[in-house]
């Protein structure tokens, strides 16, 4: 193997250390996240994408919509119900050690990948299954555009295509486009290049050379290093928020330097449009005055004259701007835009100045209200618990995307939300498919600033200890679809049946405690797991359901809800 990735993939693992995988699974899942996270700038857990069985032909399937990995019918209808004009990308892996592609194994990747899509996949594991409804739920949706397809065949050697390997790809390109269910195909055959680059890139903070014509310095403010107010030309803005193509990829946005939904841009809106036609036909003189400009927060900067060198920097608004002057292309020359860059290393201010700067723009509610303060106590409680017990909550996407911590530790908000659902509000029927109308329906009774933040962090813990089982075959895989069942019986268990969220701190405190003890043993949660999966079974054998997808549609109802209450011993 390639010394260089040998070295990132030992240092991988390492920081992964609980998961028990080979080496040849670590290097599978190594190659995702060093493409997904780093070539395609995504912020996924690369384990959830990983198929961990002997699947034909495939290592790993990822199904984004919106820049969110969905595994599940659930999850594609939950991110289907946010806004409009949804950006669906699937990207299946397939990884080798070897040092050169084997025409054999490429042809079997592309088999396999075909089968997923046209439905004639042999002998699907459960993983497949629950991709293959995943995929079925995306083209059930009538979406606007079909969606993009990228496969990625990985390799340590050089990533060279022969001539006969060239021609399997031209072949499978013209087989892929002729499914015509794609808006666009790539294929990709990367090699240790690829994947050094792709693991910096995933573990490094971001870092550009940037232009300022005319900076003005800007008052001090106990919180600001420094700040500047000037402006830029277009290419020197398109060159900050973009990363380079691999492969036959092209250039791209990159999608981890910005704070607001950069996936949520729609070039084909009226006004996105609108604009466009303005820079085509001679408006580039006019645009800066029409331009409300962007804003660029740094934690350090280096000044030369007008040069600047940025260091891991974030831009908190012109997602709209500078997605037009990337679509532009040549039609944005000569154009300028006005630029503000504020240096700070306190994240609490530059909080407040994403707040500041985008509160008229349609900016996902999940952002800004994990910008709160509760947020910002219960993110350093859990950061500083001790050893196993430490959980890294992502108040911002790509929070930790330098750090080398174990991924699997990482939560978002809505993660978050949908353990809590389950534990405390006995919603495991909800959890999975709407927790954003849980969200909405027990909003005053979550997050509240009287809370204990041990609750939550038990919540995360809980979840993440489950999730352990299932990765680390404690348990049935097939009993995953289970897992807010189990946190249901574990938060109802520990509070007796009492709404804890509407109790006092130190009854809080002491369920918390009570979940911790019990997950943090693998016997107790393995046993959790079967007394749930062995009442559940039985409901679903009374209802003769026979597939995984009626199964999940079928736990999901609140009457089961209720039938598995009274069967567990619940009043």
């Amino acid at each position: 193997m390639n010394p260089v990735v040998q070295a990132q993939l030992k240092a991988f693992s390492e920081s992964n250390s609980s998961v028990e995988f080979s080496n040849s699974e670590f290097f599978e899942v190594f190659s995702i996240y060093s493409i997904l996270n780093g070539t395609m700038t995504e912020d996924v857990d690369p384990f959830e994408v990983h198929l961990s069985g002997d699947e034909f032909g495939l290592d790993g399937i990822g199904i984004l919509i919106q820049g969110e990995l969905c595994n599940s019918s659930d999850d594609v209808a939950e991110a289907l119900s946010i806004g409009k004009n949804h950006d669906v990308e699937f990207t299946l892996f397939q990884s080798k050690t070897s040092e050169s592609a084997n025409y054999g194994d490429m042809s079997k990747f592309f088999d396999a990948a075909y089968a997923f899509f046209d439905g004639s996949f042999l002998h699907p594991s459960e993983q497949i299954q629950d991709r293959a409804a995943a995929k079925d739920a995306v083209y059930g949706a009538a979406l606007k555009r079909n969606p993009t397809l990228r496969l990625y065949y990985v390799t340590t050697g050089t990533g060279e295509v022969s001539a006969q390997i060239q021609k399997l790809i031209d072949a499978n390109l013209v087989r892929f486009g002729d499914l015509n269910i794609f808006d666009q195909v790539y294929i990709n055959l990367s090699g240790a290049k690829e994947l050094q680059s792709g693991y910096r890139s995933a573990t490094n903070s971001n870092t550009a050379k940037i232009e300022i014509s005319k900076p003005i310095t800007l008052p001090d403010h106990p919180s600001v290093q420094q700040a500047f107010l000037g402006y830029v030309s277009s290419d020197q803005l398109v060159n900050i928020v973009t990363t380079p193509g691999s492969g036959t990829d092209e250039p791209r946005i990159n999608k981890a330097v910005f704070f607001d939904n950069v996936r949520d841009f729609n070039d084909k809106s009226e006004i996105n449009q609108g604009i466009l036609e303005d820079l085509r036909n001679n408006g580039r003189q006019s645009f800066i005055f029409k331009n409300n400009g962007v804003t660029v927060v740094a934690k350090s900067v280096n000044r030369q004259g007008d040069t600047f060198d940025l260091e891991d920097y974030q831009v908190v608004n012109g997602c709209q701007t500078s997605n037009i002057l990337f679509q532009a292309g040549s039609d944005a020359q000569g154009v300028h835009v006005p630029f503000r860059l504020i240096v700070s290393d306190d994240p609490e201010f530059v909080s407040t100045v994403i707040v500041g700067t985008n509160k008229q723009n349609e900016v996902r509610e999940d952002q800004f209200w994990a910008l709160t303060p509760f947020m910002k106590d219960l993110e350093e409680f859990c950061r500083e618990q001790p050893g196993d017990e430490r959980i890294h909550v992502e108040r911002r996407e790509n929070q930790y995307r330098t750090e080398a911590i174990e991924r699997t530790r990482i939560f978002k908000p809505n993660e978050l939300i949908k353990s809590v659902a389950a534990m405390f509000m006995f919603q495991p029927h909800r959890a999975a498919r709407d927790y954003r109308g849980v969200r909405k329906e027990f909003a005053s009774k979550l997050l509240q600033p009287d809370h204990s933040v041990k609750v939550y962090h038990a919540a995360a813990y809980a979840s993440y200890k489950l999730d352990f089982a299932i990765r680390n075959k404690r348990v049935a895989r097939s009993w995953g679809i289970y897992k807010y069942y189990v946190l249901y019986a574990i938060g109802r268990n520990a509070s007796a049946g009492v709404e804890v969220l509407d109790a006092s701190r130190k009854r809080q405190d002491k369920v918390a405690q009570t979940i911790l003890d019990l997950v943090s043993d693998e016997n107790s949660v393995a046993a959790e797991f079967s007394k749930v999966a062995s009442i559940i079974d039985s409901l679903i054998e009374s209802a003769g359901l026979d597939t995984r997808e009626k199964i999940r549609d079928y736990i999901r109802s609140e009457t089961v809800a209720i039938e598995f209450s009274k069967l567990y011993g619940f009043k």
